[in-house]
């Protein structure tokens, strides 16, 4: 994979609940909503089904403003069971989660997109650095 088509972002334990500091978290979403416009979506137990409550998770972690620009930027996914249900299986996409469950290994395997899956560590201070450079060595 040379470039990134979609991001798709996890909340907990990627942007909450992480020890990465804050402004390191606000740098690496910053990035891709500036770089991927358009092309930034949930991927998170508090976005599917039809319920959006990404907001309500987000109240608290970051100012208003930002949590309001992030629900107007990134946009939402709908799937069930499995978060790669929701995955655009013939686009180059990252997804940054701190889990990945086999069934969900399963599909990507299966896809030949498993490289698209960026395991987030929830305890490593670094962690919000290491994704924001992993994005910058991408073409856009």
């Amino acid at each position: 994979m040379e470039k990134v088509d979609k991001i798709y972002l996890d909340i907990d334990g990627v942007i909450r609940g992480v020890a990465s500091p804050r402004e390191d978290i606000v740098a690496f979403l910053r990035y891709c909503l500036d770089n991927y416009p358009g092309a930034v979506y949930w991927l998170t137990t508090h976005c599917r089904g039809g319920e959006n409550h990404v907001a309500a998770a987000l109240r608290g972690e970051f100012d208003d403003e930002f949590v309001n620009e992030l629900c107007s930027k990134v946009l939402p996914t709908e799937w069930g069971a499995l978060k790669t249900e929701a995955i655009d299986m013939d686009s180059d996409f990252v997804w940054f989660d701190d889990n990945l469950f086999e069934s969900e290994k399963m599909v990507l395997e299966q896809n030949y997109v498993l490289d698209g899956f960026f395991l987030m560590k929830p305890r490593d201070p670094e962690m919000a650095k290491k994704a924001l450079e992993f994005l910058n060595g991408f073409k856009k």
